[in-house]
């Protein structure tokens, strides 16, 4: 607890402490498919390909769908990603729609549970680590109440945190995501939870 704020989703394992979460080693393949398509739709793909490291066009280029993959070829690509220069809007626009494909599955159950009564953000936010583990192996995800409509999200053990264009794009995840259980959803970067390996973002809805 700090001041009136409490935790509404724990860091992963028995005791929840942040420093105890393992560093993330392998990515869910099915979100660089997803970043691909997107850079595809935008004819921005001959691009990418110029800006990604040499070393690693044949596996970009040959992955496989739902596996996975080392954390460094995520590294790379959302590496080449940031040095296309793509607006922030741009960014955010194609991490809602990596959130709607990759997670086509657990989101139906979600709009299915938006016809019930009384169902909020706060559902999304008490499923994030499940999420987060659809997209990661290692790293973990906790969210702090700050108010009836509005709170924290601290992200650990990412080594993609240091990249701009993915701590964007996962501000645009998380806006894809919460959007379905509200008016309005706000979400804000929190630079000073922002480091190599850690994330940070406020979220208030209408």
């Amino acid at each position: 607890m700090r001041g009136r704020e409490e935790v509404f989703l724990p860091f992963p394992g028995s005791s929840g402490e942040r420093n105890l979460v393992p560093m993330a080693t392998e990515f869910r393949s099915t979100w660089l498919s997803s970043s691909l398509e997107s850079l595809r739709e935008r004819g921005r793909l001959d691009d990418y390909f110029v800006k990604l490291q040499p070393d690693m066009r044949s596996t970009i280029t040959s992955l496989m769908a739902g596996v996975w993959v080392p954390v460094s070829v995520a590294v790379a690509h959302y590496e080449a990603c940031d040095r296309l220069g793509m607006t922030h809007a741009e960014q955010l626009a194609i991490g809602r729609e990596a959130s709607t494909r990759a997670h086509a599955t657990v989101l139906a159950t979600a709009l299915r549970l938006t016809r019930q009564a009384g169902v909020t953000p706060w559902t999304v936010l008490a499923q994030l680590q499940r999420l987060w583990d659809r997209m990661f192996k290692g790293g973990g995800v906790c969210a702090w109440k700050l108010g009836p409509k509005e709170a924290r999200v601290e992200i650990v053990g990412c080594p993609l945190a240091r990249i701009a264009y993915f701590r964007v794009g996962f501000q645009g995840v998380l806006l894809g995501v919460g959007q379905m259980f509200c008016e309005k959803l706000y979400m804000q970067e929190i630079p000073a939870l922002c480091s190599r390996t850690t994330l940070g973002y406020r979220g208030s809805w209408v």
